[in-house]
């Protein structure tokens, strides 16, 4: 009997092709100060930089379902990782990774039909979507990514909206009224707001409040980090069927970020829903209906 929760991570970017090429894995003194000031144990992994270690860590931690998603690549922030590479990663381990597929927002018609394409594969679960980080920033309520929305509610699929952290290149690229307008646009359309609107809190949890098809999954910036207590008072109430569990690895290592989240006051019966059944259900759905 593990003593951790079965878990489902909907962010974990494993040492595996172009990952090894981005700034988490390639700047890792950053990486190791952004955990340092989290207080957050980092995983062996970014070490050894060894997939098969991710993998064990996984098996330690009861992960069953990782959730792994592309970036587009060459932005200037982040750097990026590629759908193929992605799907490579998933064909290698299909009982543990699931993918969220990356498109240029601005592709209009010719990414909305690469979603069409990639949706065909059942391990596609989602996409990502992350305006902010191009080359030319613009915000996730910029019209010019209407056509991708769409797409993705036509086929059911949620979207991995980057609304928080360092979405952008100021902080205002976070502000969760972007994501609202959004929400509002496509009420059909499952948006999961990564990194959870921090630092601003109690508007993403305002909007989550306001919007049934928004879901919240504060990754890296839950553990004990100015918010977290409003985090947990949401899933406790109102948002326990949306709050999802995210290391945003490896930035967090998978056992310790857990210890975390169960020294917190969640009530006992919502811990199962935010480890891991928010997350089967809303990544199901798509193949459900499909």
């Amino acid at each position: 009997m593990s003593e951790f929760p079965r878990t489902y991570d909907i962010r974990v970017r494993p040492p595996f092709k172009g990952f090894l090429n981005c700034v988490m894995y390639k700047g890792a003194a950053r990486t190791r100060s952004n955990a340092a000031a989290r207080q957050m144990p980092l995983p062996g992994a970014l070490d050894t930089l060894r997939l098969e270690d991710t993998i064990a860590e996984c098996r330690a931690a009861n992960v069953a379902k990782a959730l792994v998603p592309a970036r587009i690549v060459g932005n200037p922030m982040f750097d990026g990782v590629s759908n193929e590479d992605v799907m490579e990663l998933v064909r290698l381990q299909p009982q543990l990774f699931t993918a969220a597929l990356a498109v240029e927002p601005f592709g209009g018609r010719a990414a909305a039909d690469e979603v069409a394409r990639f949706a065909k594969d059942p391990a596609v679960v989602a996409v990502v979507i992350e305006p902010g980080i191009l080359d030319k920033p613009r915000y996730l309520d910029d019209r010019g990514i209407d056509p991708v929305w769409d797409a993705c509610r036509s086929l059911a699929m949620p979207v991995l909206a980057m609304g928080g952290g360092l979405a952008g290149p100021d902080v205002g690229y976070a502000d969760p009224v972007y994501l609202d307008r959004v929400a509002a646009r496509f009420p059909k359309l499952d948006l999961l707001a990564v990194h959870g609107g921090w630092p601003y809190v109690t508007q993403i949890l305002g909007v989550a409040f306001r919007r049934p098809n928004v879901h919240v999954c504060p990754d890296l910036y839950l553990p004990y980090l100015p918010g977290w207590r409003d985090y947990v008072d949401a899933a406790n109430t109102y948002l326990q069927d949306r709050f999802l569990y995210g290391t945003a690895y490896p930035f967090a290592d998978f056992a310790a970020y857990s210890r975390s989240l169960l020294s917190m006051p969640f009530r006992k019966e919502v811990l199962p829903k935010v480890f891991h059944d928010n997350a089967e259900r809303l990544f199901g759905r798509r193949n459900a209906a499909s």
